[in-house]
């Protein structure tokens, strides 16, 4: 494996970063589970939550098998607490849609474009176990487009609006860019630019939360578009 001297310890602090993230997806989609109407819903959402928890397993193990002496006493950031109790109090209200919003589609397209952006360093470097990271990958994708294609057809019911989801959004995604910033150190320890990655995942955003035309029917027709 082809890692720097000292980029074992920035690289384990990212994947550290994930497990918050990973922790906090599969709490989520737990809940979301049994406040889920459709049968099918319900059971894809018990499935995201096995699949974020074994993500954040995945994680710790790398983070063991890179710095094996390296004490586990990290504390998880301001902004990612913030987060988390946030969209907690949102599912504890029983407000699915704003659930939705903050974690399938901000929370895990921030995680997925840090994985994906993450994924070529670990490539030049001869990570190994390069199949699971992909398999993780297609699975935060996966949970991603669920988000997207729910939220449209409630658009679609009438049971919630666009404005309304631009006007929950700010909270989240000034949150989310705090905590990729919070790491900001760790990224450029190994010749990573966190804008970079910030930008990415804004490239991954529907339209709608990345620009405003005044067609609210076109808006309405990109919900589902990821790109």
């Amino acid at each position: 494996m082809l890692v720097k001297p000292g980029e074992h310890v920035h690289l384990a602090q990212l994947l550290q970063f994930m497990v918050w993230g990973e922790q906090l997806a599969h709490d989520c989609a737990k809940d979301q589970a049994v406040l889920a109407s459709e049968p099918g819903m319900q059971m894809f959402l018990a499935g995201q939550a096995r699949q974020e928890g074994r993500h954040s397993l995945v994680f710790q193990w790398a983070i063991r098998w890179l710095t094996p002496r390296a004490p586990r006493s990290l504390l998880i950031s301001h902004d990612m607490n913030q987060y988390r109790r946030r969209l907690m109090s949102a599912l504890r209200r029983q407000d699915f849609t704003e659930s939705l919003l903050a974690e399938q589609i901000i929370l895990e397209g921030l995680g997925n474009a840090i994985l994906q952006k993450l994924e070529a360093g670990l490539v030049k470097r001869e990570t190994p176990f390069r199949k699971l990271r992909q398999i993780l990958l297609q699975q935060e994708e996966a949970h991603h487009g669920f988000g997207l294609r729910t939220l449209k057809r409630m658009v679609d019911n009438s049971e919630t609006s666009i404005d309304h989801l631009r006007e929950l959004a700010p909270a989240y995604l000034d949150l989310g860019k705090s905590m990729v910033f919070s790491v900001c150190d760790s990224f450029r320890s190994i010749q990573e630019d966190p804008q970079e990655y910030w930008d990415a995942f804004q490239c991954g955003l529907p339209m709608w939360l990345r620009e405003h035309p005044e067609d609210r029917s076109l808006i309405q027709n990109d919900l589902p578009i990821t790109g």
